[in-house]
């Protein structure tokens, strides 16, 4: 399965909310080439008021790794607002997710169980100096709701 071009020629208001998606794509097809084209290098990731995670090697070794490369996910995002004036190269964005996790291999079987979360996401972003691309600088998540078996990510 190939990956799509980072930079595809969109514009800014485009190429912002591409950021969350290149990310999100990454996760789900456990792609880590287009996951790290999202974020900056020294962004922060917030899952629901724990401590940061700060940088996007630790980014890639917890989150990536936890999520990407263990287990069987899909992820819709909807609703993206983004807050970006006109030749800015800095951004905020909002959004809400479903998330829907299972073990590593048993996505396919109807029967294994699962664990499904609703979402916020608060996301800021700047377009990166030396290749124009839109990255991630920082994303913050919140779950207001979740069923299923908790087990699946560690709750």
């Amino acid at each position: 399965m190939a990956s799509l071009a980072v930079n595809l020629g969109l514009s800014d208001r485009e190429a912002i909310p591409d950021a969350l998606y290149r990310s999100i794509i990454g996760l789900d097809a456990n792609d880590q080439t287009t996951f790290q084209s999202a974020w900056h290098k020294d962004a922060t990731f917030v899952f629901d008021g724990t401590p940061p995670t700060e940088g996007l090697d630790a980014i890639l070794a917890t989150t990536f790794q936890f999520i990407g490369a263990g287990l069987d996910t899909t992820h819709m995002v909807s609703n993206v607002r983004v807050d970006v004036k006109d030749g800015a190269n800095t951004a905020k964005m909002t959004a809400h997710a479903l998330a829907q996790h299972y073990r590593k291999g048993e996505g396919r079987n109807p029967k294994a169980p699962r664990f499904l979360t609703g979402n916020m996401y608060w996301i800021d972003a700047a377009k990166d100096e030396s290749s124009g691309v839109w990255k991630m600088t920082k994303f913050e998540m919140k779950v207001i709701w979740c069923e299923g078996d908790g087990s699946i990510v560690g709750l």
